[in-house]
């Protein structure tokens, strides 16, 4: 029965509060707020969509380099106390390469690799705050490894599709006060699972530069395994706080864009997409320890939607690139399942970005990415009690080359460029 109590006391802590998915941080992409689902015209597309990689030509390149800073602030309800997160930004790198051409019956065909963080949690509380029995510090870092390719059967359809290799780490602090002494806990774990990508992209009226896209991701069911460390446990507790193994399951949600851009003038572009992360199959969080422990706890969560817009004026003045995008996530985290792991809520976004054609072929990248999310309160009887105020910063740096003439063809993202 003592380690049950004495697990519970570190484990519930490490489950995230539900929306822990990283928007896309490649700076065109982010700067319209991920709606470029159907206006995919670089490498990026071995992520985005890639079936978009058979339209392009030649090889491509995109590195890019970002900085998230994500912060809340904990008001008690009687409003006598308040706490703000620490500031540790994450900075998550992306990077992705492919290479495209014509088959000698002229069928377009591309590859592509890439890898960047699609899912992760950074939340740093003081030592000392209130909540600090619930949790202090989530440090959980999902790494994406893609593998994918695109072919264009005929020259309105393009599919695509390939491997993903999930590789998660987390780090998770807690202190716990039992038998009237207090001490800390804290889980390291890692692990992966190989998961897969099928996409689509539609060109409905030749001649007409108006597409449509649809990216799937399966989910990915991981079993982390580490270790878990206790400090300053009471002697009476005996070998149940020494420090042991620890095994926990933790779902990748199913991930599905569907998009749809236009080319309304020459040199602009409008994008918008729907985006349904299903982190209905997250339900819960099961830890396993080699002492003879097993906790399961409950995750209620509900899926998560967004709908996202977007928008590209190429040439604003001679080798400028202007973007901007707006978003509304109707967040996965039920009031009664809100946390400090990572307070959650429903999120309005804003997005900004530039390129600037530095030679032909060579484009830096700028993006700045705010995201407002609405105040949030506790409600279950079983969560620290409060309310949480939380806010995002994103800021990318980026750099896309492509040598050779752009790539051009009938759809909106190619068309007439």
């Amino acid at each position: 029965m003592n380690k049950i109590i004495v697990a519970l006391a570190l484990l519930p802590g490490a489950a995230f509060a539900g929306g822990y998915a990283v928007p896309n941080t490649n700076a065109r992409d982010l700067s319209m707020a991920g709606s470029v689902v159907a206006g995919q015209q670089d490498a990026a597309a071995a992520y985005v969509n890639p079936a978009a990689l058979s339209g392009l030509d030649g090889l491509s390149v995109v590195v890019n380099a970002s900085m998230i800073d994500f912060r809340s602030t904990w008001k008690a309800f009687d409003g006598n106390t308040a706490t703000e997160s620490n500031l540790k930004p994450a900075w998550p790198p992306s990077a992705f390469a492919s290479y495209s051409g014509k088959a000698p019956n002229g069928m377009g065909w591309g590859a592509g690799v890439g890898f960047n963080i699609p899912f992760g949690g950074n939340v740093y509380w003081p030592g000392n705050w209130p909540g600090r029995f619930s949790i202090i510090t989530v440090n959980r870092r999902t790494y994406g490894f893609y593998f994918t390719g695109g072919v264009q059967p005929i020259p309105q359809i393009k599919v695509g599709g390939g491997l993903i290799y999930y590789r998660t780490t987390e780090d998770l602090v807690q202190a716990f006060n039992f038998l009237g002494q207090e001490g800390g806990a804290e889980l390291a774990a890692a692990g992966g699972k190989v998961s897969f990508d099928l996409s689509a992209e539609i060109t409905p009226i030749i001649g007409v530069p108006l597409t449509i896209a649809i990216d799937y991701k399966h989910k990915g069911d991981q079993r982390l395994s580490g270790h878990a460390h206790f400090e300053n446990a009471p002697p009476a507790l005996g070998p149940n706080t020494l420090d042991q193994g620890v095994t926990h399951d933790l779902s990748i949600p199913n991930l599905l864009n569907v998009g749809i851009a236009y080319r309304v003038l020459p040199t602009l572009l409008l994008t918008g997409a729907w985006t349904l992360d299903r982190f209905i199959v997250y339900q819960r969080d099961l830890f396993v320890g080699d002492l003879g422990t097993t906790v399961n706890v409950t995750r209620n969560y509900k899926n998560d939607y967004i709908f996202r817009f977007g928008a590209e004026l190429e040439d604003a003045i001679p080798k400028l690139t202007l973007r901007a995008g707006i978003l509304r996530d109707m967040a996965p985290t039920r009031p009664d399942a809100l946390n400090p792991t990572i307070p959650d809520s429903d999120v309005t976004s804003l997005a900004f970005g530039l390129g600037y054609e530095i030679k032909p072929g060579l484009v830096l990248n700028a993006t700045y990415f705010h995201a407002f999310f609405d105040e949030a309160s506790t409600t279950g009887s079983d969560v620290f009690p409060g309310t949480f105020d939380t806010r995002a910063n994103i800021v990318t740096i980026g750099i896309s080359f492509r040598p050779g003439a752009k790539p051009r063809g009938d759809s909106a993202a190619l068309f007439s460029r």
